[in-house]
């Protein structure tokens, strides 16, 4: 009876390490970004293959495209989200309803809030350190302060054109001018290519200005953000020549209004040097010297 009782335990010892005992869990594994700018910046430090899923405004690289969707702020896709399993969710703020889900699920969320050229340095930083690849943080940032100062140095001891920035207007409208302060990485931008910024002293970042306002302050360039929307010829001229009801501002009287279409036009991230040129081209057209 004992040898009977010895020879089921070792039965059972078997059994159980041959798998009957619970499996261990799959270790998460991939990254989710919820913001173009931080989708390109995780590329940028040459870490895109972590990512598993991008929101649905992420549009650069190309690679996105073969990735799954994850939602947005407004609408994340949890279920998506939750069968992915990611190791880590990069958000670019707050956001109270992915924080949850992922509080609920033990996935580690990192939040990088890039709006000026100090915190775009930081956020680079904070989402190297958070892969793993510090080193790399600092060697974009380095690369990317050098193609911003390559553009000062172009522009540098020129005159200082007033520049007006629309991140928005309704429909050819000029009614409501949605605009950036001094603490935008879009002023910053515009001080970078040798202009100013009409409104660098607005205690607000974006707000709107009235059109009063705009034509105290003549701006001799209008730049007008319409990011992510391709136009063709006729659109754009559609567009300028809303502007022709203000014709005593310089920028009007002197055909200087600029669109500005590509969608990365008002991503703080990797891209700003390009930015930068842009506006230079804009501000500054003549030849550099």
């Amino acid at each position: 009876m004992v040898s009977a009782r010895i020879a089921f335990a070792l039965c059972l010892l078997v059994a159980v390490g041959c798998g009957l005992s619970e499996e261990t869990p799959t270790p998460r594994a991939g990254v989710i970004s919820f913001s173009p700018n931080i989708t390109e910046t995780v590329f940028a430090l040459d870490q895109g293959d972590r990512i598993v899923a991008v929101s649905s405004y992420c549009d650069y690289p190309q690679e996105v495209d073969a990735l799954p969707d994850a939602g947005d702020y407004l609408s994340p896709n949890l279920e998506k989200i939750a069968l992915l399993s990611p190791e880590m969710m990069l958000l670019a703020g707050e956001h109270e309803k992915v924080a949850t889900f992922a509080e609920m699920n033990g996935i580690r969320t990192v939040n990088a809030h890039m709006d000026n050229l100090a915190t775009i340095e930081s956020g680079i930083a904070i989402v190297a350190d958070a892969l793993g690849v510090p080193d790399r943080g600092i060697a974009l940032w380095t690369q990317i302060d050098s193609e911003l100062q390559a553009v000062r140095d172009r522009v540098a001891g020129k005159p200082k054109p007033k520049v007006l920035v629309l991140t928005f207007r309704t429909d050819h409208d000029l009614n409501a001018l949605f605009t950036v302060g001094g603490n935008s990485f879009v002023s910053e931008l515009v001080d970078v290519a040798g202009g100013t910024n009409i409104f660098a002293d607005a205690e607000s970042t974006y707000f709107e200005a009235s059109k009063e306002s705009v034509v105290v302050l003549a701006p001799d360039v209008v730049i007008e953000f319409h990011a992510g929307q391709p136009m063709t010829d006729d659109e754009a001229a559609a567009y300028r020549s809303d502007w022709d009801t203000l014709d005593s501002l310089p920028a009007v009287r002197n055909g200087r209004i600029h669109l500005f279409t590509e969608s990365y036009g008002l991503r703080p991230g990797p891209r700003v040097a390009l930015i930068a040129e842009r506006f230079a081209a804009w501000i500054h057209p003549e030849p550099s010297k």
